[in-house]
């Protein structure tokens, strides 16, 4: 519930957007000029920034909050139930993994998002690590995660955590009590080779951890964004993007003929490209170079075809 995780970061006093929440009868408009526009609405429930919608004025925003409802609809949640309206913070977004051990954070990897997350909608698309921010700013980041973490009453196990740079102030954007999601975690080994579940399970079981440090010196993903809604007939130049320096794996994670839409009302990627390079820098030109490879082809749903896009997994 992140109305809940935003009332326990407020009685902390760790530093986040300024935020409302909203019912159905509810001024919706009224609401979004009060915390200050632009704005942020978005649902207390869903995943992967499904239904989340950037607005500018208040009618936008009524707008938002009556397609944000029409989604949770559709995600089989409660279209009436509270939503969130948050300021929006411009500024680099970042991600960190880490993992809880007795109320203390292990930071495992602090992620720049390269592509400017600013709206209507924020499809995710490449993470690298290590961040290229100052160090004095990547401290304050896993500081104020570690705040976050406590405010949450979180003590064991994994976390992840949104948060944006504005000016040298860091404020968090969510939190949540689990790993990194769909095929991320693929893009960080720890030691020699140990992957980020196998360090969250040995955990669990109160096995040795081991080497927490990151097995190379720069990895990122992306995302494979979807542009338009439609049925995926193909994916062409597979094997070139795979030949790509830098390049460590590319799985695509929809089926041929299967339907595909964007957000704010698609619920999954189309799939995920891996790389390792010696600076983050090199691992961003490696997946933006395979990614200008893949020609991905989307047709129109026929008569009778199912329009929506399948449940995420993984």
């Amino acid at each position: 519930d992140k109305a809940a995780m935003r009332r326990a970061l407020a009685a902390a006093g760790v530093p986040q957007p300024e935020h409302r929440t909203v019912g159905p009868s509810d001024d919706s408009a009224a609401v979004a000029a009060e915390v200050g526009l632009p704005c942020v609405v978005k649902p207390l429930a869903l995943s992967a920034s499904r239904g989340v919608i950037r607005a500018d004025d208040p009618r936008a925003a009524a707008a938002a909050a009556a397609r944000v409802r029409a989604i949770l609809a559709e995600a089989g949640e409660d279209p009436d139930g509270p939503l969130l309206i948050e300021h929006y913070v411009p500024g680099a977004e970042v991600a960190v993994e880490g993992l809880l051990r007795a109320g203390s954070l292990e930071p495992l990897a602090v992620f720049d998002k390269p592509d400017p997350l600013e709206g209507p909608y924020f499809e995710e698309t490449i993470f690298t690590t290590p961040s290229r921010l100052p160090g004095e700013i990547v401290e304050a980041v896993t500081r104020t995660t570690a705040d976050a973490c406590a405010a949450l009453r979180l003590r064991e196990g994994p976390v992840h955590a949104e948060l944006r740079v504005n000016d040298g102030q860091v404020w968090m954007l969510e939190l949540a009590a689990r790993s990194i999601g769909g095929l991320c975690s693929r893009s960080l080994r720890f030691g020699a080779g140990v992957s980020l579940e196998e360090v969250i399970l040995r955990h669990a079981l109160g096995l040795p951890l081991g080497d927490l440090r990151r097995e190379a010196p720069a990895s990122g993903v992306m995302m494979l964004p979807i542009r338009r809604a439609g049925l995926l007939r193909e994916v062409r130049g597979q094997d070139e993007a795979r030949a790509v320096s830098g390049i460590a794996g590319l799985e695509i994670s929809i089926g041929r003929d299967r339907p595909v839409r964007p957000l704010p009302e698609g619920d999954r990627y189309l799939g995920f490209l891996f790389a390792r390079g010696e600076t983050p820098a090199q691992v961003e030109h490696a997946l933006r170079t395979a990614h200008g490879r893949l020609e991905i082809a989307i047709g129109e749903a026929e008569a009778g075809e199912p329009s929506g896009a399948a449940p995420a997994q993984g």
